[in-house]
């Protein structure tokens, strides 16, 4: 069992050991769901720097997470409520220009990172931001098409790009 009197090193991982034996993040990832996103126009690679600062996530990063939120007080600049907003502004963005399958493919790869047991506030946490960086990154690769892309974007990835300096 982890040690969390110690918590404030970086060295502490939210999760304790790698599920059913895996070593790499590579293990995780179902490829019917790699080829659906390739299929859908985006190379895993793409996400590959998000994956895998959510597979080695630390607790008192996940922790920072969480504080963001779950308290509305946590910053003057962003709140959940709104970035939900957002996220469905985006997401009827790029469903016009026919990637409205990514979005469910992205959800389905990030979620396989803490399956079973590993599974708690911190991880789901973890999990939402996560997909609003990735769902970022989409926007951002159209944001040609619609300049708002650019600004939802940068509000979707906040918290990762606070917490975790991406």
């Amino acid at each position: 069992m982890q040690d969390f009197e110690d918590w404030d090193t970086d060295t502490d991982q939210v999760r304790t050991e790698p599920p059913a034996g895996r070593q790499t993040l590579v293990a995780i990832l179902y490829y019917p769901d790699i080829l659906d996103l390739r299929l859908a126009g985006y190379e895993l690679e793409r996400f590959e720097e998000l994956l895998v600062a959510l597979d080695s996530a630390t607790f008192k990063k996940a922790l920072q997470i969480s504080s963001l939120l779950r308290r509305s007080d946590a910053s003057p600049i962003w709140n959940r409520h709104r970035c939900d907003q957002i996220e469905l502004l985006v997401l009827d963005s790029i469903h016009e220009y026919g990637l409205a399958q990514v979005p469910s493919l992205l959800r389905k790869i990030l979620g396989r990172v803490y399956e079973g047991e590993m599974q708690n506030f911190l991880t789901i946490d973890l999990v939402e931001v996560f997909y609003w960086a990735a769902l970022a990154v989409v926007a951002r690769d159209y944001a040609w098409r619609d300049s708002r892309l650019e600004t939802w974007a940068e509000y979707l990835s906040y918290p990762v790009r606070n917490v975790f300096s991406l």
